[in-house]
């Protein structure tokens, strides 16, 4: 067999087997696919972030002047009530003190008395009135100093709430101003503070409602809102940082709780969410998708814009009508032009007509 017989042979062997798949396509029946009705709604993308929980109102507490704790009369935990003594100093030294100024005060008391009389009686000058005047007011002044002194010895609860911590015990030496309870209003509820982008932060307002988890209590959601909004950036991280408030639910939250939260701006946009099944190819800022057509039981590639995802979803604000039918499942097979069978199509006919 010559060369040329045999490359006709092969030519006319290839030229049967495509004319025998040709038939075998389009002896294929056609696709069966799930179609959707496309809807336009209000939505705005949720911005995801995480944060810690606080109470809203938590304040260290600490003593005026040092000195040894001679009470501490609560725990780690305790509920309190508005003006409960929670911890106090030994007060015998800062007493004596109040002791000391009180009879400073009365002593420079009486000699101004003494002073007013021998000056009227032209026995002493106004220069030395004047001193003794002097001197009654620093030592009433340093009365003062003590009895404040006195009354910041001792730690009484600001409001109803509940002591989160203790940093000493008693008998325990401590300085001025150290740490000695930390105690929050439970009143004034909760708080997580966060920071989100400057992109974000301009789709925020107050009020604006926020989504919490907590991993201590898996598939419940806690409802809060945004309270405050940062105007100036953190220098480090560069985010601005926003309050959300929720209100307390029993004593199943804790101070330290990291939540991941989800904030809903309330500013919205029209968009179509479309399933992320009916993607075919996503190219940068758009997306492609088929479109059931059911005069002609046909799908047509359509290109549209795309806004923002969502978990299985994609939002797009153009290139499709309201009432369009969109090929979810099964449309990462096909190609443009093909026919289809929807398997819902008399439903969404009807509803698209």
């Amino acid at each position: 067999m010559t060369l040329n017989r045999r490359l006709n042979k092969r030519l006319a062997t290839l030229l049967l087997t495509g004319i025998s798949a040709l038939a075998m396509a389009e002896d294929k029946p056609p696709a069966r696919v799930e179609v959707t009705s496309v809807e336009y709604q209000a939505h705005a993308q949720p911005i995801r972030t995480s944060g810690i929980l606080s109470y809203k109102s938590q304040q260290s507490l600490s003593f005026k002047t040092a000195g040894p704790v001679q009470h501490l009369g609560v725990d780690e935990g305790d509920r309190v009530e508005a003006g409960q003594l929670l911890a106090k100093l030994t007060l015998g030294e800062i007493n004596a003190q109040v002791d000391e100024a009180e009879a400073r005060v009365e002593m420079a008391r009486n000699n101004l008395n003494r002073f007013s009389q021998l000056h009227k009686s032209n026995v002493l000058s106004l220069e030395q009135l004047q001193t003794a005047e002097t001197d009654l007011a620093v030592a009433e002044s340093r009365l003062n100093i003590s009895r404040f002194n006195l009354k910041y010895s001792s730690i009484k609860a600001p409001s109803k709430g509940l002591v989160l911590r203790t940093f000493v015990e008693e008998n325990e030496l401590v300085n001025a101003y150290q740490p000695v309870l930390m105690v929050a209003d439970t009143d004034q509820g909760w708080v997580i503070q966060t920071g989100v982008t400057d992109e974000d932060i301009v789709r925020l307002q107050t009020g604006d409602k926020a989504q919490i988890e907590f991993d201590a209590w898996p598939g419940e959601v806690f409802e809060g809102k945004i309270s405050q909004l940062a105007t100036l950036a953190d220098e480090q991280t560069g985010t601005f940082e926003i309050e959300i408030t929720l209100p307390e639910k029993g004593n199943r939250l804790r101070s330290g709780f990291i939540g991941q939260v989800t904030l809903l701006p309330s500013r919205k946009k029209q968009v179509a969410l479309l399933p992320v099944n009916a993607v075919v190819r996503m190219v940068q800022q758009q997306a492609e998708v088929f479109v059931y057509d059911p005069a002609t039981r046909r799908v047509n590639l359509k290109t549209v814009t795309l806004d923002y995802l969502e978990p299985g979803l994609v939002a797009s604000s153009s290139g499709l009508k309201a009432g369009d039918l969109l090929v979810t499942l099964g449309a990462g097979l096909l190609r443009d032009g093909e026919e289809v069978i929807p398997v819902s199509e008399p439903a969404l006919l009807t509803a698209g007509e």
